[in-house]
């Protein structure tokens, strides 16, 4: 007979492959959608210019600074998310979540600029459809 299992056992130690077994294949993405790197700013001189010189707007939960890129192209977003006494689980959600209404909703309709956002304080107890408001509102300020 043999075992009713339809996977091999595990195997340990220098045996283990290092690939998942074909049966265990990982599923193929349902999505494509990502945050190219060209849309991104690093936290070189191009963030700092831009939150130094650029124009700025206060929000309730978020600040944003922007600045007019010299050369055509996609808008870029750069986000700083401070510490305030939160574990690194809260700051990375919070992250994401404005990566996110940045990603679909803002920067197709922004010129081509520079952003840079920083939550304040107060971001972390907003909820989502509250953030997606506010940087739609901050993204109105910006044409």
């Amino acid at each position: 007979m043999g075992s009713r299992r339809a996977f091999p056992p595990p195997e340990e130690g220098a045996e283990t492959p290092h690939h998942p077994h074909r049966l265990q294949a990982p599923e193929p993405v349902k999505t494509r959608e990502r945050h190219p790197r060209r849309a991104r700013l690093g936290r070189g001189p191009d963030l700092q210019s831009c939150w130094t010189t650029g124009k700025r707007v206060r929000l309730p939960s978020l600040e944003l600074a922007w600045l007019r890129r010299s050369k055509p192209g996609p808008s870029r977003s750069g986000i700083i998310v401070p510490l305030y006494q939160r574990s690194a689980v809260q700051r990375n959600r919070l992250r994401r979540r404005i990566r996110e209404i940045l990603r679909r909703e803002t920067l197709p309709l922004l010129p081509s600029v520079d952003l840079v956002v920083r939550a304040r304080r107060e971001a972390y107890a907003v909820s989502f459809a509250k953030l997606r408001a506010e940087l739609a509102e901050g993204a109105a300020k910006i044409k």
